[in-house]
């Protein structure tokens, strides 16, 4: 399970270099894949996620942080699939319409943080 961790390493490092350049862009991109996919199917995509990195835990240095982040995606997948209260479609209007380019360009920096640590932390 190591290839998931270098693969997803270097997608969150990726990604969050892409949102810190290209925010403009990376939030139209977003808006169209969150808006266009059915959430129910956008639902698998965390909770498999989630899944792979709390079996490839074990090849970490840092397990337990590994099986938090799994546990979290597990759980995002479930809201979004159960979405009580229509909490996916008013969370889906708070990130693509009412976030900033500051804050896009932050989570753009903390991806890159995890995808590092993520990274120097496999066996």
């Amino acid at each position: 399970m190591k290839w998931f961790l270098y693969a997803i390493s270097f997608l969150w490092i990726t990604a969050g270099a892409w949102f810190i350049i290209y925010t403009g862009d990376s939030r139209d991109v977003m808006k169209r894949l969150l808006n266009k996919t059915d959430r129910k199917i956008l639902s698998v995509f965390p909770a498999i996620i989630g899944v792979l990195l709390f079996i490839s835990a074990s090849w970490s240095l840092h397990s337990w942080f590994l099986r938090i982040l799994g546990i979290m995606a597990v759980i995002k997948g479930a809201i979004i699939f159960i979405n009580p209260k229509n909490l996916y479609d008013e969370l889906t209007n708070w990130y693509l319409n009412s976030l900033s380019d500051q804050t896009y360009r932050f989570l753009g920096i903390v991806w890159i943080i995890i995808g590092t640590a993520v990274l120097s932390w496999i066996l």
